[in-house]
């Protein structure tokens, strides 16, 4: 084996670098994330590996929950300004309440920040780690990969544990870093609006925070962003509160490594270097004394020879698949990777070294590592997220009545009854004019169900149960997760295509709120017409009396919006034989640019 004559550098890939291929562009880079959809991601990275998704800096972030006031001006005091509103402790509010306790009513919005979240596999979103080695020498030449012993990278938990005495202030600062976050957010919904009333605001904005342009605006909120999160990283700084650093070390068990108990330990800035990922042996019986930081495999990123326009010809590129799940967990049973804490990425790779091979160990030598910087920071999504659950479109087909008749008078009863329930206690409920009047508790049971039996009851349970959660806690906005096609929903009026023209951000509570068939509405008329409208759409679809269904205490801005929400039900296509597309799955698979290389590698390998 050679000696290696160069140091060496993991970096993301060349084509993650500010400016492409570019040495001094790409020295001081932490390895790259890479988004994919489909099952089949692997192979398409290899053979293209720049062609990941785009990273939306809306959707594929994490956001706080912004509380802002929820009381309406103009002509309509007392109105929640939102269908959901809170108090000023958070805690949740009855459109029914009135009184002082309005004046306090905070509604919650969601505030984009910066700190990355990477959605499940449940999601059908996959995410790759890549990094590219190199020699640290003149024109950072790529390293070669049959120097290379081992390759791997390890998942580590960043948190901050700001002290009792500092957490008010600390508060404070969080606050007011999030408020300009939504104030940044709100600019960004108006941005790509036209017509003259998202002009119009866009104008009132620039003369309020007294800037030349829109574009001159944004820029100023930027560079306010970016000066606030650096103020407040210093302050942490200047208080040694520093990032407390943690990786996952498993427990042992009958002297080897468990594979699924573990725990989160704190790591020092040296440890966080060291050669952690190793375990140290016994040398007598071979059993391990400790285990090392556990650590997942990277693999080489191996080009067509016969395609020298690939990505990775003439190039050292490594790539593993991120866990997003995990089966391991600590001793109380907290799971290793949660939707609560932060996380990073670091890779490393074992250069061979000069002494024989240990044959069948993995690794085969005791060469040096070198790691790279962390990747970005990140959280994943929790599995119920409404945005991660909706790129996985789910079909289940409801039997047919008649045909499920005509079955049962061709079999057998016993052979449409697969699912069997064996009952230790067998309870037999007894009802009377439609509704239970009692039960009875006995013995052993065994029960045989039809699936589609339990698929027919599970879906009326859950149209049965749901105006009953909406109409108790108020919760009509739940109406609009659910839409039917053809549409329960045909009510329709002016006032829909007349709400429709205004872009989001417009204040319905104002006094003269909306323009319908050229007469301008009044907040207050405005109003009766969003109740009455609203009634009658939501009885259809609910079955509720429109007795049952209050609406009094909701402004315009919260009318409205549910309004056009169930709009766009109603829009569907009338007959789901012909045309029974639910939303476009596809409509967000927006790809990375292709980036040609503009800096060659003439230099050969380090």
């Amino acid at each position: 084996m050679v000696a290696a004559t160069h140091p060496w550098k993991l970096v993301a890939p060349w084509y993650r670098w500010p400016v492409a291929s570019l040495p001094t562009s790409g020295r001081h880079t932490g390895p790259a994330l890479q988004k994919f959809a489909g099952s089949e991601f692997i192979a398409d990275f290899l053979a293209r590996p720049q062609h990941s998704l785009v990273f939306d800096p809306q959707l594929d972030v994490v956001s706080n929950i912004d509380l802002v006031s929820a009381v309406s001006g103009g002509n309509l005091p007392n109105k929640l300004a939102s269908l959901f509103a809170t108090k000023a402790d958070g805690s949740p509010v009855k459109p029914s309440d009135a009184g002082g306790i309005l004046a306090n009513l905070k509604r919650a919005r969601l505030v984009p920040t910066d700190l990355r979240k990477l959605f499940l596999p449940t999601h059908d979103r996959h995410y790759l780690v890549v990094c590219e080695l190199h020699c640290d020498s003149a024109g950072f030449p790529s390293a070669n990969r049959k120097e290379v012993c081992q390759a791997g990278f390890v998942v580590r938990r960043r948190s901050r544990q700001v002290p009792a005495a500092l957490l008010n202030e600390a508060g404070q600062k969080a606050q007011a870093l999030r408020n300009l976050e939504a104030e940044y957010a709100e600019l960004m919904e108006l941005s790509p609006l036209a017509g003259p009333e998202a002009q119009a605001r866009r104008a009132a904005l620039v003369a309020l925070k007294h800037s030349g342009s829109w574009s001159a605006l944004i820029e100023q909120l930027q560079a306010q962003l970016h000066n606030q999160r650096q103020a407040l990283s210093d302050w942490f700084s200047e208080q040694g509160i520093g990032v407390t650093v943690e990786g996952w070390f498993a427990d042992l068990q009958d002297g080897k490594a468990s594979k699924t108990l573990g725990q989160w330990r704190a790591m020092s800035a040296s440890e966080q270097q060291a050669d952690s990922v190793v375990e140290a042996l016994d040398p007598a019986s071979g059993h391990t004394l400790s285990p090392g930081e556990h650590w997942y495999p990277l693999y080489p990123l191996i080009p067509d020879p016969r395609d020298p326009q690939h990505d990775g010809a003439g190039r050292c590129i490594y790539y593993g698949l991120v866990p997003a799940t995990s089966l391991q967990h600590d001793a109380s049973g907290r799971s290793r990777f949660d939707d609560i804490n932060t996380y990073d990425i670091r890779t490393f790779v074992r250069r061979h070294h000069a002494c024989p091979k240990r044959v069948g160990k993995s690794p085969d030598c005791h060469g040096p590592l070198t790691w790279s910087l962390p990747s970005e920071p990140y959280r994943l999504a929790a599995p119920f997220d409404s945005v991660g659950c909706a790129n996985r479109p789910i079909t289940i087909k409801m039997p047919d009545l008649n045909e499920l008749a005509a079955q049962v008078m061709a079999r057998p009863r016993n052979r449409l009854s697969p699912m069997k329930f064996v009952q230790p206690q067998h309870l037999s409920p007894k009802s009377k004019n439609g509704a239970a009047s009692g039960g009875s508790m006995g013995g052993n049971a065994i029960c045989f169900f039809s699936i589609p039996l339990i698929t027919i009851i599970a879906l009326f349970v859950l149209n049965l149960f749901l105006p009953i959660v909406v109409f108790i806690f108020q919760l009509w906005f739940l109406l609009v997760l659910r839409f039917c096609i053809p549409p329960q929903i045909k009510f329709g009026a002016a006032l829909d295509v007349a709400l429709a023209a205004n872009p989001p951000g417009v204040d319905f509570d104002a006094d003269f709120a909306v323009s319908v068939g050229g007469t301008a509405l009044t907040a207050l008329d405005l109003n009766t017409q969003l109740k009455a409208n609203l009634k009658q759409r939501i009885s259809e679809d609910s079955g509720l009396e429109q007795s049952d269904i209050g609406l009094d205490a909701f402004s315009n801005n919260a009318l409205a919006a549910l309004d056009q929400s169930i709009e766009d039900a109603k829009n569907q296509p009338q007959d789901p034989a012909g045309n029974a597309q639910g939303p476009d799955y596809s409509a967000d698979l927006v790809y990375e640019p292709h980036r040609t290389a503009q800096w060659q590698l003439t230099g050969g390998r380090g």
